[in-house]
């Protein structure tokens, strides 16, 4: 039937082929109750350890107190997944003392499902929402792990000098891919201060959907933190001239899948995230930029051996887990973390402890 679907709406966009296979309300990726985990087919930070979320914890603590304590702090969470990263922050939370309202953006029943079987303890501080319009103003602290890599990207190519999209056309299960006219302005000025330093059939992705999530946050959030996790990269590195076949990755069953139409709405596709973009995405719509860096370096300057020594049993599973949280071969350097910051009538632009070892916003400069 998905197949059916999309030779019915052929042409179309590599941008608007992957959102219809990661998101579509009955065939997509997310809407069949995909989640990572080992029996999934990736592995996210949530899933190595709970000292993971239970560290980010402190991260709320410490912006709980720099925006006073207010009685109506709340945590957000929009790609929740099955719940773990809640349930250890709030369990990190509840040995501390401390209760917050957690909502979690969540469109697809089959995985709101799920987080309600991993939240039980905490069923009467869950709150659902289905997008982020239904959201009260609030004020806390808002967390995105690998939220911004899922998102639909425009797939572009040079070719005979120009730029041009990736259209796709599916006729039953042939696919068939041609380059054509791009559908959006924003693309080609995204990538054109790059462009010329490119080689011929060089292949690339460009984001534009994150400014859609910018622009509500904009009106919802009053005071707080937007924390971004991620693999990426500044732009810089993500246009380099010898990454040539861009970052586009597919996932089925813990296996690297080159071919991104492989079982449409059964297989997870990704891209490396431009840190640069939701940078500038944060300044236009009235958030501060605080600190990026990499994962390993955020989480140990924020307390995470503390946190370890507290949550862990001791045994060599959990130090394993620990080094890949934290080491260059596991994803300690490979992603990264953004944090950006609203704080009206405040005197002063406060430094986050997660930053005090590294703080390299300077890459995201241009």
């Amino acid at each position: 039937m998905f197949l059916e679907l999309l030779h019915s709406l052929s042409p179309l966009t590599f941008e608007r082929y992957m959102e219809l296979a990661l998101y579509h309300p009955d065939y997509g990726y997310y809407a069949r109750g995909n989640v990572p985990g080992k029996k999934g087919d990736y592995i996210t930070s949530p899933c190595i350890h709970k000292a993971f979320g239970a560290t980010l914890a402190l991260q709320a603590i410490e912006i709980f107190e720099l925006l006073g304590r207010p009685k109506n702090f709340v945590i957000l969470e929009m790609g929740a997944g099955a719940g773990y990263l809640a349930f250890d922050l709030l369990s990190y939370l509840r040995s501390y003392g401390l209760s917050f309202p957690y909502y979690i953006v969540e469109p697809f029943l089959p995985l709101k499902v799920l987080q309600e079987e991993t939240l039980l303890p905490f069923k009467n501080q869950i709150i659902w929402v289905k997008n982020l319009e239904e959201l009260p103003p609030f004020e806390g602290l808002f967390i995105a792990n690998e939220l911004f890599d899922s998102l639909p990207v425009h797939l572009v190519e040079r070719h005979e000098g120009d730029l041009w999209e990736v259209w796709v056309e599916f006729n039953g299960e042939e696919v068939r891919e041609f380059l054509g006219e791009l559908s959006e302005v924003e693309v080609l000025s995204r990538v054109y201060p790059y462009f010329v330093s490119w080689e011929e059939g060089y292949r690339t992705e460009v984001c534009t959907k994150g400014e859609e999530i910018y622009k509500i946050l904009a009106q919802k959030f009053l005071k707080g933190l937007i924390l971004i996790i991620d693999y990426g990269y500044p732009r810089d590195d993500l246009y380099h001239p010898q990454r040539k076949r861009g970052t586009l990755l597919c996932y089925y069953r813990h296996r690297i899948v080159k071919n991104p139409y492989f079982k449409p709405g059964h297989i997870d596709i990704t891209a490396h995230v431009d840190f640069t973009y939701l940078k500038e995405l944060g300044e236009r719509y009235g958030f501060i930029n605080l600190g990026f860096t990499q994962q390993g370096s955020y989480l140990t300057s924020l307390g995470i051996d503390k946190v370890f020594q507290e949550v862990a049993e001791g045994s060599i599973k959990d130090k394993e887990a620990l080094k890949m949280l934290l080491l260059p071969e596991g994803l300690g350097q490979t992603h990264w973390v953004l944090a950006q910051g609203r704080f009206y009538g405040s005197s002063s632009i406060p430094k986050l402890k997660g930053f005090t070892f590294s703080n390299r916003l300077r890459l995201l400069q241009r």
